[in-house]
């Protein structure tokens, strides 16, 4: 008997002793937890992205199902995104969608997927992602989706498709704002007075110098004239002298510049016409309000990623 109530003591002088030591460590756990979270998001806050990027990473290590775990997982991405390193701000929303695929930030990271798509030149990708957006049910993105799906589409002049979106009453409120400004986008593309490569071909073969005065390049123009005529005048009197292998050489020389001049037309429409492209882009990005985007709020401080143009 005595033996047993002196077993019973011990047990229960044990019991409490141990239940402490449980509570001790779930709180201390908890507080890291939290540490860790607050001191990525002052280091995000701050522009230090890559040690941002490093404490997310060591959150993830230390707790793969914490309550932050997502939001931690999509900050990395954020963090490349706002470093303007668009292949690794891909990758990384990439292991988030590889992670958590229903997350409920599923939606923002595949905005910001195709920001860092359209910055690397996918620009298929990133309107595939945008309809995406568009076809969900997450209206957080939906109407920055839809202004810039509709950019797009005005950049590669699909007018019709571009009208259609516009007239769509699913996104018409995500949009009422600025389609007035999208109608005034449209209307200047369509009467973009752009350079026919062909015709500056055409003109340069028969003229040296005259591709160049088409495509607006009248310095280029007058060079190329000039020494297309010096160099035929210099064959030419080379003939007449007997002195055939230096007008032989000379006549090299001109087909040479007579040819570079042709593809140099040829290429300066195509030049021209791409800047026409990116300067109407340009002016839909400021007009749409599209050149700034919350990327969040660690710590409850807002944070605008700028779109780099």
């Amino acid at each position: 008997m005595k033996k047993t109530l002196i077993a019973a003591m011990i047990a229960i002088l044990l019991l409490p002793g141990g239940l402490c030591a449980e509570d001790f460590t779930s709180r201390y756990y908890d507080l890291r937890e939290k540490e860790i979270r607050k001191f990525n998001a002052d280091l995000f806050a701050a522009g230090e992205y890559y040690r941002a990027i490093t404490e997310a990473r060591r959150y993830l290590s230390l707790f793969p199902r914490g309550a932050g775990s997502e939001a931690m997982a999509k900050s990395i991405g954020d963090a490349y995104l706002m470093s303007h390193e668009w292949a690794d701000a891909v990758a990384a929303y990439d292991e988030f969608f590889m992670h958590f695929p229903v997350s409920p930030l599923a939606g923002t990271a595949t905005f910001y997927k195709a920001i860092a798509l359209l910055k690397q030149g996918g620009t298929a990708e990133a309107e595939r992602l945008f309809q995406l957006i568009l076809s969900g049910a997450d209206r957080e993105k939906k109407g920055e989706a839809a202004r810039w799906e509709i950019l797009l589409l005005i950049r590669q002049n699909r007018f019709e498709e571009a009208e259609k979106l516009l007239k769509d009453q699913m996104l018409r409120p995500d949009i009422e704002k600025e389609a007035g400004q999208i109608e005034e986008l449209l209307k200047a593309k369509k009467g973009a007075r752009y350079k026919s490569p062909e015709t500056a071909g055409a003109l340069s073969a028969l003229l040296p110098g005259a591709g160049q005065f088409y495509n607006e390049r009248y310095r280029d123009g007058v060079y190329s004239f000039l020494l297309n005529t010096l160099f035929i005048l210099a064959a030419y009197k080379a003939y007449e002298s007997d002195n055939y292998g230096l007008g032989a050489i000379l006549t090299l020389f001109e087909i040479g510049w007579y040819t570079g001049g042709i593809y140099g037309a040829v290429g300066g429409a195509h030049k021209v016409n791409r800047n026409i492209d990116e300067d109407h882009f340009r002016i839909g990005i400021g007009r749409l309000n599209l050149r700034e985007s919350e990327i969040g709020r660690p710590g409850g401080v807002s944070l605008m990623f700028i779109y780099p143009f």
